[in-house]
């Protein structure tokens, strides 16, 4: 490499104002360059774009805590702006950072793998915590950065060690950049504590899930049947993120799989292709999951789980949650309403563009987690788990509409459902007919009755028999909330299994919150079909008793 030159952060610096309400003065803006080294065995060199968002009056002798953060899948750190600005103005030193094959970030997306996304990030940790050497404030990594002395420095992990570069850093992203956080914490000791929303805990079952696979809470995939429609969207969007200029400045990342590690594009193709993800398959999704290797994550976990999302629905955040809470490691939960697909925002939850903890239940919420855990605020402990009701009216932050509980276990009790009784015989496989749902429905409701969590629901299944997967029988089951005027509502997510015998199996249906009104029925539906999942590729027919329905429901059914 050429002799490079040593220039200051602030001769690249802009200046933004500081969010309206918050601390006053104004926010430095740095872009950075990194040049990271990743992969097994730290060889492979890249390149990560990232802004760094400085508070007035951060300094050597005034130093700040920090917040390490990076993007959704197919986004960039400009979509980080506003919550950038928002920290800085709260007290925060902020990294925002284009993740690996995103935005201006060279290599390939690694579906936030600890050894390439964890190794990455721990990087720019050690360049938060003094570290010099890696930073740049050009794209040509000629004008190397000085490095900061304005982050506040640890002393010890909280296991006692003392390391070098240790900063006092949190973490913060939803999605893509959710998973993230995890790997970055599995892999580096050193980060505090950690945000993740909206986010996996294994992509075997968010693209592929079996509701018949592992216990309540679990949750484990693969054998059931893939989301065709994310699982393409998810291809695509890699394949398209670095643009042609991207291809051309790095040819390596065409091939074998465009921008994408080389075993993403066969696990999703034959998901796709066979309608559900085999054992490789499913095996790769997994490791690159946090629930293989959670037992490295030893941090505060504040986890933030959408109850509309048809990608990463709630149980992802309960098994996380789960497996943490087993360990003794301090974790809350939170079930807002927004996540991908779900719909428009709502009201008061988080403003995405121009977020605002006085205004924004959800950024309130982590801003007090990361004051208690990296400025020591005496901020009193929040519940451990809420969640959010939709039925109850408010105005401005959407905080009167969420109820709360010690506990995930003590939020709800499975209470059973009774329903009309009776076999069914429906149609399965690549063709539709009329007979390819059946219902077994309530009487009539005679009071409120309030869904907080994963329904039970036990199946008897009869008439089919095969060795093969790819020619089971495939279901599709939901929960449904029937209105008197025969309106139907969907409550949270379908779940499929995939049978090869007669059997009587009991599926866990992805968890929701919901009240059912007086005079509603609640229905449970089996179907051949359903949109964005991939279909069974032999015709069946089936027999189909549901034999059992519970819901989660409340102590004081609120």
């Amino acid at each position: 490499m050429t002799t490079l030159a040593v220039s200051a952060l602030a001769l690249s610096a802009v200046t933004v104002p500081s969010e309206a309400g918050a601390a006053p003065g104004d926010v430095t803006v740095t872009p950075l360059w990194f040049n990271v080294a990743t992969g097994p065995d730290g060889s492979r060199r890249c390149v990560i774009e990232a802004d760094l968002y400085r508070p007035s009056g951060a300094s050597a002798a005034t130093p700040v805590p920090a917040i390490l953060s990076t993007n959704g899948f197919g986004r960039s750190k400009q979509g980080l702006a506003g919550v950038g600005t928002m920290l800085a103005a709260q007290g925060y030193a902020a990294l925002m950072y284009s993740g690996l094959g995103f935005g201006g970030s060279t290599c390939k997306v690694s579906l936030d793998n600890p050894e390439w996304d964890g190794r990455a990030a721990q990087q720019l940790v050690s360049f938060l915590g003094g570290d010099s050497g890696i930073a740049y404030t050009d794209r040509a990594l000629t004008h190397r950065a000085l490095p900061i002395d304005f982050i506040q420095i640890d002393k010890q992990t909280a296991s006692g060690r003392r390391l070098d570069h240790d900063p006092r850093v949190g973490m913060l992203g939803g999605s893509y950049g959710g998973a993230v956080q995890f790997a970055a914490a599995a892999t580096d000791p050193r980060i505090d504590t950690i945000v993740p929303m909206i986010t996996w805990n294994d992509l075997s079952y968010s693209l592929s899930p079996d509701g018949a696979v592992g216990p309540a809470g679990r949750s484990t995939g693969g054998t059931g049947a893939t989301k065709s429609t994310w699982a393409v969207g998810f291809a695509a969007i890699g394949v398209l993120s670095p643009g042609l200029m991207g291809y051309l400045s790095d040819p390596s990342r065409a091939l074998p799989c465009p921008n994408l590690a080389d075993q993403v594009c066969p696990a999703l193709g034959i998901s796709v292709a066979q309608g559900f993800a085999g054992a490789a398959e499913a095996g790769y999704l997994q490791s690159t999951s946090v629930t293989s290797y959670i037992d490295r994550v030893q941090v505060p976990v504040l986890l933030m789980q959408a109850q509309h999302d048809s990608l990463f629905d709630l149980q992802e955040a309960t098994a996380t949650y789960r497996e943490l809470k087993q360990r003794g490691i301090e974790v809350n939960m939170v079930w807002h309403y927004l996540g991908h697909g779900g719909g428009d925002p709502i009201p008061g939850e988080m403003n995405e563009q121009a977020p605002d903890r006085n205004t924004d239940y959800l950024v309130s919420r982590y801003m007090d987690w990361f004051d208690r855990h990296l400025k020591g605020a005496p901020i009193a402990a929040a519940p451990e788990f809420s969640w959010f009701r939709d039925w109850v009216a408010y105005t401005g932050n959407a905080a009167p509409a969420y109820a709360s509980a010690p506990s995930l276990d003590a939020a709800a009790t499975l209470t059973r459902v009774p329903l009309d009784p009776g076999t069914r015989t429906l149609h399965t496989g690549p063709r539709s007919t009329a007979a390819d749902s059946a219902k077994w429905t309530s009487e009539p409701l005679t009071g409120d009755f309030v869904q907080v969590g994963a329904p039970q629901v036990t199946l008897n299944v009869s008439g089919v028999g095969t060795t093969s997967a790819l020619d089971a029988a495939v279901l599709f089951v939901t929960v449904d909330d029937v209105a008197p005027d025969g309106t139907t509502t969907r409550i949270g997510n379908t779940v499929p299994t995939r049978i090869n015998s007669d059997t009587t199996l009991t599926l866990t249906v992805p968890g929701a919150v919901h009240r059912f009104e007086p005079g509603h029925r609640i229905q449970v539906t089996t179907s051949g079909h359903a949109d964005g999942f991939r279909r069974g590729t032999t015709s069946h027919d089936v027999s189909v008793a549901v034999t059992d329905l519970e819901l989660p429901v409340p102590p004081a059914n609120p």
